[in-house]
């Protein structure tokens, strides 16, 4: 079974992702960057270290999100915790080039249909939190 962590970047309405290519799992799938855990570091070390790696960025998590369950034919295969992550310092640039094919951020209203089921979960579940934060605000005026 896979553990996986990764860090979900919002910017201005839209995310960034990564099109990953040579891997064992989700090959040639848009996704949030990420990775699996080294040593004994928690999922949140994780996440931040993974981003450093992969895009060159300094990070912070802003809060965790739900863990996703990756069953195929009634299997669990793997265990996907993700993060909504804050660029702190630098523009993102690939610094994977052999595990990943190309760097975009994608309009959130736009998202690639090779998208990473992780992925797509986590963004809809923001994009149901932003749209209910607006009707909240806008209930209140």
């Amino acid at each position: 079974m896979k553990l996986g962590v990764g860090g979900i970047i919002l910017k201005d309405n839209e995310t960034l992702l990564v099109l990953r290519q040579n891997c064992s799992t989700f090959n040639d799938m848009w996704a949030n960057p990420g990775g699996s855990p080294e040593g004994d570091e928690s999922p949140e070390q994780t996440a931040i270290r993974e981003l450093e790696e992969e895009l060159g960025v300094k990070t912070r998590v802003l809060k965790r999100l739900d863990d996703y369950l990756h069953i195929v034919d009634n299997k669990l295969r793997g265990v996907f915790t993700g993060y909504l992550v804050e660029i702190l310092e630098e523009e993102p640039r690939n610094n994977h080039p052999e595990k990943i094919k190309e760097i975009r951020y994608f309009p959130l209203s736009n998202l690639p249909k090779n998208l990473a089921p992780f992925t797509r979960k986590y963004l809809e579940v923001l994009v149901e939190e932003q749209r209910l934060q607006r009707e909240s605000l806008s209930t209140e005026d």
